[in-house]
């Protein structure tokens, strides 16, 4: 157990810095890591960071269309509308929310820093 514990440290651990900085072709030149350290392209992003991501929208649209499919049987027999009104509710609902999407993408890349996109969207979303 104790050799694995070794194993891993060495390889997700280098012995010296100096190892490290001495490696200059694998650094990204104005990235930093979270020591405020150069990051370095083997260690740093990629395919394990993206997979967050990935799944993180995976997850978010489901519940989207999931929470648009119940829409509908809840406007049905909750609010006691017709099924062609309800589906028109709804899909005038998912055609808003990907419109605004957009609209949003587009404000947020020519006007707005990352923090004000971020304040902006926060209170859109709390409403």
């Amino acid at each position: 157990m104790v050799a694995l514990c070794f194993s891993f440290t060495l390889l997700f651990f280098p012995l010296h810095e100096q190892e490290v900085e001495q490696n200059e072709g694998t650094k990204w030149e104005g990235y930093v890591n979270w020591r405020n350290k150069p990051a370095l392209r083997g260690r740093h992003g990629g395919m394990l960071a993206v997979s967050f991501v990935l799944v993180a929208e995976i997850l978010e649209t489901l519940a989207f269309v999931a929470n648009a499919s119940n829409l509908v049987l809840y406007l049905i027999k909750c609010m006691h509308m017709s099924p062609s009104r309800s589906a028109n509710i709804v899909t005038n609902f998912i055609g808003t929310a990907f419109l605004l999407a957009l609209l949003g993408g587009f404000c947020s890349d020519a006007f707005f820093s990352t923090y004000q996109t971020f304040l902006i969207s926060a209170v859109f979303e709390l409403l």
